[in-house]
This record gives C-alpha cells, structure tokens and sequence, in this order.
C-alpha cells in the first residue's frame, strides 16, 4: 500500500512556516500537556512573562481539547482522550496560540455565544463575568466557559474562534489567541 498518495507529509510540514514554535496534533492528556509544557517554558524562556502567559493559555485550551472534544482515542485504561491540535507561533511582538479540535454541532452555538459574550467585556468585566459563573452549579456552567474567559484576561487580547461545518453532525471549532511579548 502506498501511504504517501493519502497523506503528504512534506505538503502538511511546509504549511507552516519558520515562526512555528510547536505544533502538535493527537490525543491531550496528562502526558502530553506536561511534555508540550515543558516545552513552552524552554522555548520562549526569553521573555519569562510572556512565556507564563502562553503555558496557562496553553493548559486551559488543551484541557477544553481532552475534555470536550468530539474526536477521542481510547487509551490502554480504556479511557477517553479528546483529539485536536495546538499550534504556537511567534511573531515580532506576539506569540499567536491557536487550538482546534472536532465539536458536536449541538455544541457549537452555545461555543459561539459564550466567545461573543467573553470579546464583547472589557477586562473588569469579564472578572466579574468569571465570578458570576463560578457561582452557578457546575451543569449550568456550560463547560468551558471559564476557561475560555481565563484565556482572555491572560491574553488581554480577543478571542478569535472560527467554526467550519465538517458535515452533519459536526464542525471543527478553532480558536487563536494573541501573548504580547
């Protein structure tokens, strides 16, 4: 069988270009997020500050992918582990973090709605949006909600989110998210 006429590994590597700091694709679990964080902070240890900003980042959005991803591989335990990806670049003045997995189209919307609501607050409320969701019963909570609205008081920066449909069922949900340095 010949593998190369599914995938073009060399067409798949030049799509990113020489400001790619990391980029993974697979399973996000308590090995992975340790392995990739450490890989943050030796990385972008020339800014310490900045660097914490992309590694909390970096484990609220890959804790949403192993959580509430729609794409899983069962591990050994017979565990599920949401699938998606994390791309951190680097530009002149910012690091650019972007993250996308696979949604149920269920989901989107409220994704959708809970992002509107999170650009649209200025830094003081969106402290507050955090306290009145702490407050709700977790069910409520929407889940990733408060992660979401950590990403963008870190970041100090919008959310950019972009919902693509796949097909009927679901869509790919991708998020970027701009670190001064």
């Amino acid at each position: 069988m010949n593998y190369s006429k599914q995938v073009n590994i060399l067409d798949y590597h030049s799509s990113f270009d020489q400001d790619t700091r990391i980029s993974y694709k697979g399973p996000i679990d308590e090995k992975i997020l340790q392995a990739i964080g450490t890989y943050i902070e030796g990385v972008l240890n020339k800014n310490q500050k900045a660097s914490k900003k992309v590694f909390k980042i970096f484990i609220e959005l890959a804790q949403n992918i192993s959580y509430y991803s729609a794409e899983k591989n069962t591990m050994k335990n017979n565990k599920e582990i949401g699938v998606g990806m994390v791309i951190i670049s680097e530009a002149e003045d910012t690091y650019n973090f972007m993250t996308g997995n696979l949604v149920k189209n269920d989901d989107i919307v409220s994704i959708i709605e809970k992002s509107e609501i999170i650009n649209s607050l200025d830094r003081e409320e969106l402290r507050e949006y955090k306290r009145e969701q702490r407050k709700l019963p977790h069910s409520q909570k929407g889940g990733a909600n408060i992660g979401l609205i950590q990403v963008a008081l870190t970041s100090s920066h919008p959310l950019d989110i972009e919902v693509i449909p796949v097909d009927d069922d679901l869509s790919f949900f991708s998020i970027a998210v701009k670190i001064d340095k």
